[in-house]
């Protein structure tokens, strides 16, 4: 049970159940109670929210920001985990930022052209908050959800209607992007070229502005996350490719929430290996009533030519730790073997999404890293600090022994 836990993250309901037990655990209550009575709400949109369940035809609508939260923090804040990062906010800061957010829903198909997809592709686009009403179709549910992929989610309610009360700021070279006949994947590309970071250009994304115009579709939320992090990659990689690779051994390290990160540089072709060990008592590994609670580890790699299958083992993490990857060989000009080593420990009992390991990667290569002249020498100084942060015995031979990577032989082992 433990290991179908950490590979369905609560996403694909391996388990049998109809709901995921381990999240239903986790809701907590909003700050929306206020809203109990009313049939109205005015306030700022920051994001668009589009469902996945039953697709095609799907629940979409803005996430809007409860107005006591402006004398707290800025609204901007509420969607950029970026900023959450450089801040330190932690898990309890985290929740208590999110559940001022409130989740509209309507039902419309992924390739609706209604005026209220229309307002929502606008309000995905515009540079800051738009102030919008709503019209309730029934009463608020007050429950904070999480997912393994998403930010979490605040209070969610069905609407009956949306007016946007102001004119949406949309950057000119987004709008001129947006409005020229590109596929999605181009349009996306380019979007991240403008400086748009990645949480940005999956909202757009996800609200139906991209693509050719027969072909405009809206795309879930948690689909469109990973969906950007696989484009832009896949940008990034066709150019690290082309580069040198690093001149030895480097390991880079950070830590966030309880999620400690060692990455292995190797000189070599470029090639991506992604360990995730959660060790007993994390989100996913928590099963009180197993009689034997080992951290457990998966893995999922692939080769200089990419891969053709979704990694299901690890899902969208895979996807998010790749991506900040190939950002810093980018930014290094500089191609490598990357083994990345994470550990989950008990402490993160919620899942918060995969911003958690994107931006934890993307403050690893923010640090020095250690250089070593031999693959031995920086695997044995990653073994020291497992040790020394897990006080497990969980050692580097548990990876070895399931690495697709670590295990070829290569000219400078020797």
């Amino acid at each position: 049970m433990q290991r179908l836990c950490i590979v369905c993250k609560g996403s694909r309901l391996l388990c049998g159940q109809k709901t995921c037990p381990l999240l239903a655990a986790l809701k907590q209550k909003t700050k929306f109670a206020e809203l109990r009575d009313k049939k109205e709400f005015f306030g700022p949109s920051t994001s668009v929210f589009v469902g996945r369940i039953g697709y095609p035809r799907v629940s979409v609508g803005p996430m809007t920001v409860l107005e006591a939260a402006e004398s707290d923090i800025t609204i901007g804040r509420l969607e950029d985990p970026g900023e959450w990062f450089a801040h330190g906010l932690g898990m309890e800061e985290i929740i208590e930022l999110r559940s001022f957010t409130l989740r509209s829903k309507r039902g419309e198909d992924i390739k609706s052209r209604s005026n209220f997809v229309a307002d929502m592709a606008e309000i995905a686009l515009a540079k800051q908050p738009v102030d919008v009403e709503l019209t309730f179709k029934s009463k608020p549910s007050f429950n904070l959800s999480f997912s393994d992929v998403t930010r979490p989610t605040g209070a969610s309610v069905n609407v009956e209607k949306m007016h946007v009360t102001e004119n949406p700021k949309i950057p000119k070279k987004v709008d001129r992007i947006v409005s020229d006949e590109l596929r999605a994947v181009e349009a996306t590309e380019w979007l991240y070229d403008l400086g748009l970071d990645v949480y940005k250009v999956a909202v757009i994304l996800s609200s139906g502005a991209l693509g050719l115009r027969s072909a405009k579709k809206m795309v879930p939320t948690r689909w469109s996350i990973t969906a950007t992090d696989d484009v832009i990659f896949k940008k990034l990689a066709a150019q690290i490719r082309e580069y040198p690779p690093v001149d030895s051994f480097y390991v880079y390290e950070s830590s966030y929430m309880d999620n400690h990160f060692q990455i292995l540089l190797m000189p070599s072709l470029f090639e991506y290996e992604n360990f995730e060990a959660w060790l007993p008592g994390s989100v996913w590994n928590n099963d009180a009533l197993a009689l034997s609670q080992r951290p457990v580890i998966v893995e999922e790699h692939e080769g200089f030519k990419g891969r053709k299958r979704y990694a299901a083992e690890e899902g969208g993490g895979y996807y998010a730790v790749r991506l900040a990857v190939a950002e810093a060989l980018h930014t290094m000009r500089r191609q490598a073997g990357v083994v990345v080593f994470r550990e989950i420990y008990p402490q993160y009992f919620i899942p918060l999404g995969v911003w958690v390991v994107r931006e934890a990667v993307r403050a690893a290569f923010r640090n020095r890293g250690e250089k070593f002249n031999t693959k031995k020498e920086a695997l044995d100084f990653i073994d020291s600090q497992l040790q020394a942060k897990t006080g497990l015995k969980l050692r580097i031979q548990d990876f070895e022994v399931q690495s697709a990577i670590l295990r070829q032989r290569r000219l400078t082992d020797f």
